[in-house]
């Protein structure tokens, strides 16, 4: 056999580019490529799951390398949105509120709205609060106001007086005389008109002393039930105070109210929130009434409040949780940083004489939370090294709840106010870019993998050398080149 016709020689040994397979002279004269090369396969296998809205469809991209592959991907999803929206069939994505919860201030309930009307909600919150405390201020400082007020507490006042100055006579006739002392009140014996000492009572018989006790006895549950008489009369009288000032500002309060409630007649959900909230404001109208003396500020609250606890306006405080009032089409959020508060959100806290407050407005959205209706892109590697997402990832895809937990919690480690926000609804297409290894390792040793993500896009390491190929490979480059500033190639470069 002659194998000396098999030979070849030391050029043929290596392949080299024909520059006359381009029409170019400098790849600055190209424009940078937009898609991928030779990877029909796998752009085939994303459209696919895009185009799944059953459960699990969820996409892992295996086989790419290098850098700049989580960019493609993005890139290539909103060339896709792109399409459908010139088709109409794109939803736009809604806002997302979190609100005060009046049976449960530490249940937070959340809000969807249509999009941009998150900041509207809350622009018009934050003007009925201003027009109720100029409105209701005006109200309870008129002098009409001032004098029924004064009045009622005149007479309960005044009913209180005439019952202890009867327990006082009474006392005075069985000779005691009735007298407040820094511990209470108390019954003193007397003696020819005049208070017994110590001293003097103790050298009184025996008999004598337990005759008088026997009458102060009897005395003090008489005295313990003109106290609750008195108490009887206060709480009757601020009652009527209360009912009256809530004649004096429901015209105010439900004029207000019933502007927002025509506004939000398509949301069952924002009307009962305005309807708990008029509640809430016709039985706090304290808060709305001018002080005599202004208090002290403490971090820019009240001290009085911050004794009590929450800040009495806070139910007025509307939080946009995600704000899609600039988001044009569904979401595409790449979090290059995925650990749990990045990806799930979290509840910021503010330390505050030893402790920590927060409340509803402290709560800040993952990237989750912000691609609701939309597309998350996430490294499957980085997601296994952050300590509890994977097992919250695959939980928020199972359930399609967004929950905002702190992972420390479980072990222990805080102590903390502990808020527990109603979980967020989503409907979020997860994209897990990786390599193909990884793929068959999670798919190996995971059970709820192949269940969660149904579509593999599997890129190759390798394309025909076509002349349609090289030409993409040349568009390629001159994308780079402008990205990091370098001279483009001639095509003998390429």
């Amino acid at each position: 056999m002659d194998i000396k016709r098999y030979a070849l020689s030391a050029d043929q040994l290596r392949w080299q580019c024909d520059p006359s397979w381009f029409d170019f002279d400098c790849t600055r004269d190209l424009v940078p490529l937009q898609e991928f090369i030779g990877q029909d396969r796998a752009i085939r296998a994303i459209e696919f799951g895009l185009s799944m809205s059953h459960e699990g469809y969820n996409i892992y991209v295996a086989g790419l390398t290098g850098t700049g592959k989580t960019s493609a991907v993005q890139k290539h999803i909103r060339k896709l949105l792109k399409e459908r929206e010139v088709n109409q069939q794109l939803k736009p994505p809604k806002d997302w509120c979190y609100l005060y919860c009046f049976t449960d201030p530490d249940r937070p309930q959340i809000l969807s709205l249509p999009q941009g009307r998150g900041k509207v909600l809350r622009e018009h919150i934050s003007n009925l609060l201003q027009r109720l405390k100029e409105e209701l201020a005006k109200a309870f400082s008129s002098e009409e106001y001032k004098s029924q007020k004064e009045k009622t507490l005149e007479e309960g006042q005044s009913q209180q007086q005439k019952l202890f100055e009867q327990i006082s006579e009474e006392a005075q006739r069985q000779g005691f005389v009735f007298q407040m002392t820094p511990v209470g009140p108390a019954l003193i014996p007397l003696q020819d008109g005049k208070p017994l000492s110590q001293e003097d009572y103790m050298a009184l018989e025996e008999a004598v002393r337990k005759e008088v006790e026997s009458r102060r006895g009897e005395l003090l549950k008489r005295l313990q039930d003109t106290f609750e008489e008195a108490r009887d009369i206060e709480r009757k009288t601020a009652q009527k105070v209360q009912e009256a000032d809530k004649a004096v500002a429901n015209f105010t309060v439900s004029r207000l109210f019933e502007d927002l409630m025509k506004e939000y007649a398509d949301s069952e959900q924002t009307q009962k929130y305005l309807s708990d909230l008029r509640s809430y404001t016709l039985n706090n109208l304290d808060m709305f009434k001018e002080k005599e003396e202004r208090e002290q500020m403490v971090m820019g609250i009240p001290a009085s409040q911050l004794m009590r606890g929450r800040d009495p306006f806070l139910p007025f405080s509307v939080n946009v949780f995600v704000d899609n009032s600039e988001t044009s089409g569904p979401p595409v959020i790449v979090e290059p940083n995925p650990n749990y508060a990045n990806i799930f959100g979290k509840t910021e806290r503010r330390f505050l004489f030893g402790g920590y407050l927060s409340d509803h407005t402290m709560l800040k959205p993952g990237a989750f939370q912000l691609a609701n209706g939309g597309y998350l892109l996430l490294s499957a590697i980085d997601v296994l090294s952050n300590p509890g997402v994977w097992p919250a990832l695959k939980r928020t895809i199972k359930t399609k709840e967004a929950r905002i937990e702190d992972p420390f919690e479980q072990y222990g480690l805080v102590m903390f106010q502990g808020l527990r926000p109603q979980p967020m609804p989503i409907d979020v297409k997860v994209l897990l870019i990786g390599d193909a290894w990884l793929y068959q390792y999670l798919a190996m040793y995971d059970e709820d993998f192949w269940e969660i993500f149904k579509v593999k896009a599997d890129f190759d390491y390798e394309i025909d050398r076509s002349k349609e190929n090289m030409m993409h490979y040349a568009c390629f480059i001159s994308g780079c080149c402008e990205k990091s500033g370098m001279r483009h190639f001639d095509k003998t470069a390429v």
